[in-house]
């Protein structure tokens, strides 16, 4: 059957042609590797991409795609605790003169800087995605957290929730309409599951994955060694990530006794020989949107046992309980018990780790980025 699509005569115009990507500097971070990854598949749409960054600091620049443009602040702002309070208005008027159609948002660490680029730019629309929830949990959903979560994505056309769950949750907050949800994209379209036979092996390898902040909360990690340690439990565990608690968590390694069951790795590169050798996923974060790490492990055949610290991963393992574990509370001994249990479970199939996780392949949620933004482009054309 013959398909016939009709054209607007002002949509090449009004489409958005050129995306901005405003980041802090180039820091290790998950919400920053899918954001380029995104920048390189919108790039191979025929789409300009410019990353404007704030400061040169960190060891990600190498891993911005060809063809996606990098402008870097003239008078750097480095990051420090308050940078993102001047963040927004020193890129005001370097993003306006870049003149985009859109602006893509990584992540709420970069919210800040919305209402500066919106009053510079106010015709173009901006897209943010919500890579955490918006306001602590413990605030609920009443009035309080509402007036929150509206002062912080302030200057935002449309917040993008990576999960129909987490949508849900945003929604209590912020207006419906003003928010969607695109599957957060941390699969390659070409990657492959690798599904492992039996189960895990002794001594157990565990892994731990992200940066060592209070976030991540490392020392959780820690006392959950401690105390596998302490139950009689063969086991390595290895970190990879570095960051401000990097220090800290090397005393609290040489306090506990660790030194021959924990290894810091600092940070790699490439981790997907560490994804591979190891038999679990140890995820200790206070919380989380969507982590990519998560799913990482799932690709390499690796289960999880994880804090609760995102709706997306109570989904998964309500989906599916032999991809991971999902504890009860924040707690050393649950994560212990947890571990111990998941490693007498044979590693999850194949196929139910596509079927969990093979919507947040690239490409999908790409196209659907672009519509979005034409979409507001459009919108914004015609007002």
């Amino acid at each position: 059957m013959a398909r016939f699509f009709v054209f607007e005569p002002d949509m090449e115009e009004a489409s958005a042609r050129h995306i901005l990507i405003p980041i802090h500097d180039f820091s290790l971070g998950g919400t920053e590797r899918i954001a380029f990854r995104l920048a390189g598949e919108w790039v191979r749409r025929g789409r300009r991409v410019t990353i404007l960054a704030g400061a040169n600091d960190g060891p990600m620049r190498p891993q911005v795609p060809a063809g996606v443009g990098i402008e870097v602040l003239a008078e750097p702002v480095p990051r420090s605790t308050f940078s993102r309070l001047r963040l927004g208005a020193a890129m005001a008027g370097p993003a306006k003169a870049l003149a985009p159609d859109a602006v893509f948002l990584i992540g709420n660490f970069h919210f800040a800087v919305a209402k500066a680029l919106k009053q510079a730019m106010p015709a173009v629309p901006i897209v943010g995605k919500v890579s955490n929830p918006l306001v602590p949990a413990a605030l609920g959903t009443g009035a309080v957290a509402r007036a929150l979560a509206g002062w912080w994505s302030g200057g935002v056309d449309r917040l993008v929730a990576m999960s129909p769950g987490l949508r849900d949750e945003l929604a209590q907050l912020v207006p419906a309409k003003g928010t969607l949800a695109i599957p957060d994209p941390f699969l390659d379209d070409d990657v492959t599951v690798t599904a492992r036979s039996g189960q895990p092996r002794k001594p157990l390898s565990l892994l731990f994955v992200g940066r060592l902040e209070p976030q991540k909360n490392p020392l959780l990690a820690l006392a959950t060694a401690a105390r596998l340690r302490d139950l009689g439990e063969p086991f390595t565990l290895t970190m990879i990530g570095g960051g401000a608690m990097e220090p800290r968590v090397r005393k609290e390694i040489a306090r506990l006794g660790l030194s021959e069951h924990v290894s810091l790795q600092g940070h790699v590169a490439n981790p997907a020989p560490f994804f591979r050798e190891a038999d679990m996923l140890l995820m200790t974060s206070r919380y989380e949107g969507v982590p990519a790490v998560i799913g990482e492990a799932l690709v390499a055949g690796m289960p999880f046992v994880a804090t609760p610290c995102t709706a997306w991963l109570e989904g998964l393992v309500a989906s599916d309980a032999s991809l991971g574990t999902l504890v009860a509370a924040h707690d050393a001994n649950e994560l212990a018990e947890a571990v111990l249990h998941r490693a007498k479970q044979p590693f999850p199939t194949a196929d139910s780790i596509e079927q969990a996780i093979g919507g947040h392949r690239l490409s999908a949620a790409a196209e659907v980025y672009l519509e979005v933004f034409d979409t507001l482009a459009r919108e914004q054309r015609l007002t």
